[in-house]
């Protein structure tokens, strides 16, 4: 999402004179000029709307052998400063997806609007389906990064706005290998995607199952890629 700038329509040079045609009415003129500013505040609202971000502080995954028994869960936080995710949960559910290092879907997982609830006292959602779970708890505790960067900006992210993240899906069959690092994505209607990367990875691999453990950590660096030397040309 992008923050826009958006001036009110309509009110520029061409359009004034329209709005002083001795033909029209007076009353449709007050009418037109209050809609387009009103049309003009409510874009103006729809763009300073702020990203939820979701920081992770873990992600497992186990590919085992047996069929519609491989699962993955997720913790962390999530940070949503103008309050619209849970309720939008609550309205329209949510989509759970788990991506490869390649970026290819391993596993995902719908629930429903009737598959989730609101929490007494605004404290967060929960969502179920057989064999799937997944919550979000306001919390007061709050990552040392993120505290950081509350006490950076506090007009626009405040401590209340911050939830615990809780999911654990299983009876799953994933669609593709795992592989690092590993990457959850929330989808909710009116929201967006949200996500996070894990990079730091570790691997065990046994005879029925393959489990990964991934942590936050740092993405790897880039390399550009070396130009090949030129041979010089023969002297005869």
């Amino acid at each position: 999402m992008r923050f826009l700038s958006v001036s009110l329509p309509g009110l520029d040079d061409r359009t004034r004179p329209k709005l002083q045609q001795k033909s029209l009415p007076s009353r449709y003129n007050m009418r037109r000029a209050l809609s387009l500013v009103a049309l003009g505040v409510t874009l103006a609202l729809t763009a300073a709307q702020t990203v939820p971000t979701l920081i992770l502080t873990s992600i497992k995954a186990l590919d085992t052998t047996r069929a519609n028994k491989d699962q993955w869960s997720v913790k962390g936080y999530f940070n949503d400063p103008d309050g619209n995710a849970v309720p939008a949960i609550d309205d329209t559910g949510l989509s759970a997806l788990l991506l490869n290092g390649n970026e290819d879907t391993v596993s995902e997982t719908n629930f429903d609007a009737d598959d989730c609830r609101l929490l007494n006292n605004d404290k967060g959602v929960i969502c179920k389906v057989t064999g799937a779970r997944f919550s979000l708890k306001r919390t007061k505790r709050v990552p040392k990064d993120a505290m950081l960067e509350v006490q950076r900006n506090r007009n626009t992210t405040t401590a209340s706005s911050y939830y615990r993240v809780s999911g654990v899906l299983r009876r799953q069959e994933f669609e593709n290998t795992l592989s690092s690092p590993l990457i959850a994505a929330f989808g909710i209607d009116g929201v967006g995607e949200i996500f996070d990367v894990n990079y730091k990875c570790t691997e065990k691999v046994g005879t029925r199952a393959t489990k990964f453990l991934c942590t936050p950590g740092t993405a790897p660096p880039t390399t550009a890629p070396t130009a090949t030397p030129t041979p010089a040309p023969s002297v005869t």
